[in-house]
């Protein structure tokens, strides 16, 4: 009998992905993929959001239970009021960070009381249990005898540094084995744990699970087709040459180099478009300061007609995103564990200009990237990449070509398959 998962995801973006979300797409693609080759009896913990119904509907996932937890309008009035007392009054930076404290510990405890009810048998009702990526979610494992039930069955996977683990280090240092999407994720936390009292991770608590996506979508036939209908939705003539950026509209993401670099960019290549692609919180009516000052960048009178943006993409649209760019540009200014976009950008055979970035360099190489350097000319050498590749098809070809063999190492049976061995 395949092992039974719970899978404890977010609390605020729902799986399945209808609200976007990097994290909650590698969810999906692990469990379609799982559905193909069952490995696992998954048991997937959300929150619910309209949409979610209608994707698992009519017997779709034989293999995956979905157990969604709504939040009570008393929570979700608690967090408007949260939220804007951190905007408002205590003139909080890092707003996202208020949004949804009262809905996570409402979820928290739902969770927790599921994984402390006996199956049939009397037995713990999961063999294993995954934590996906925010330190909040172990206190699942503080509730109702938790720990001790599932002593030794807690997998951690692991997106982003963990700055704070809120008050629950000691149960994150008991984990069987961190999944990190990279080994630079991974040893932060090691690092994290050290400064904080613990011993740090043991060799056997480590692990690399890599990031993947559905490559039979991304450099698909039918990308290429729906490409053609994006190009002309946005007024991109078949001559332009399109620079592509894609991902939260937050300054960690390296948009408001990007668009000062493209400033420079249009003097030297007079067919260049770039399309900025996302929004600063998925598909929410959330407007950022930020976002605002990238829409003021960009109406500047040489560049305003040649800047699109798109606001939030359904994720199944992606790939054809991507195949209606010419050169893919992501220029993280934080050490990035390993965006999912840099992986999107290489299997759909795009060149990429990126940066040296935490995990990047665990999965782009100067074979298929341009990797620039985090420093104070890093606007200048972004144009400067630009206007080489804009200016140069062979050059541009040559990229796309090295990206071949990434398709093999970064597609959603390798990555089910991963996940199959670190599990056993």
């Amino acid at each position: 009998m395949n092992p039974r998962v719970a899978v404890i995801t977010s609390g605020y973006l729902p799986v399945p992905n209808v609200l976007g979300g990097a994290v909650e797409a590698l969810d999906m693609m692990m469990v379609r993929e799982n559905e193909k080759t069952p490995n696992f009896e998954f048991t997937v913990f959300s929150s619910w959001a309209p949409g979610v119904d209608e994707v698992i509907r009519d017997g779709a996932f034989q293999h995956t239970d979905f157990r969604f937890i709504k939040t009570s309008m008393l929570v979700k009035t608690a967090d408007r009021c949260i939220y804007w007392a951190a905007k408002y009054i205590l003139r909080k930076k890092k707003l996202m960070s208020y949004r949804y404290i009262a809905q996570r510990l409402w979820y928290i405890r739902k969770v927790a009381k599921a994984l402390s009810k006996d199956d049939a048998s009397g037995k713990a009702p999961f063999d294993k249990v995954m934590i996906e990526n925010h330190a909040t979610l172990f206190m699942t494992m503080q509730k109702y005898g938790n720990a001790e039930r599932y002593a030794d069955k807690v997998y951690y996977h692991l997106h982003n540094e963990v700055t704070n683990d809120f008050g629950c280090k000691h149960e994150i240092a008991q984990v069987k084995k961190v999944l990190g999407v990279s080994n630079y994720i991974v040893e932060t936390l090691d690092r994290f744990l050290r400064e904080h009292g613990e011993g740090g991770l043991k060799p056997e608590q480590k692990a690399v699970w890599r990031n993947g996506v559905d490559t039979s979508c991304f450099g698909s036939d039918e990308a290429k087709h729906k490409a053609k209908a994006f190009r002309k939705k946005y007024g991109i003539n078949d001559d332009d040459i399109v620079f592509l950026f894609s991902g939260r509209l937050t300054p960690e993401k390296g948009a408001e180099e990007l668009l000062e670099a493209f400033t420079q960019v249009v003097d030297q290549v007079p067919n260049a478009k770039l399309v900025v692609a996302g929004a600063f919180f998925f598909n929410s009516n959330i407007k950022s300061p930020f976002e605002q000052k990238l829409h003021d960048l960009a109406s500047q009178p040489q560049i305003k007609e040649r800047i699109i943006f798109t606001g939030f993409v359904d994720y199944n649209d992606m790939p054809a995103l991507y195949e209606m760019a010419d050169v893919c540009v992501l220029p993280s200014i934080w050490d990035d564990p390993a965006p999912l976009a840099v992986i999107e950008s290489l299997v759909s055979g795009k060149p990429l200009i990126t940066t040296r970035s935490g995990g990047i360099p665990e999965y782009a190489n100067d074979d298929c990237a341009i990797i620039l350097e985090r420093d104070n000319q890093l606007v200048d050498h972004l144009a400067q990449a630009m206007v080489e590749l804009a200016n140069d098809s062979q050059k541009r070809a040559s990229v796309s070509s090295s990206t071949s063999g990434l398709r093999l190492q970064l597609n959603s049976r390798t990555y089910i398959g991963q996940l199959s061995e670190l599990m056993a």
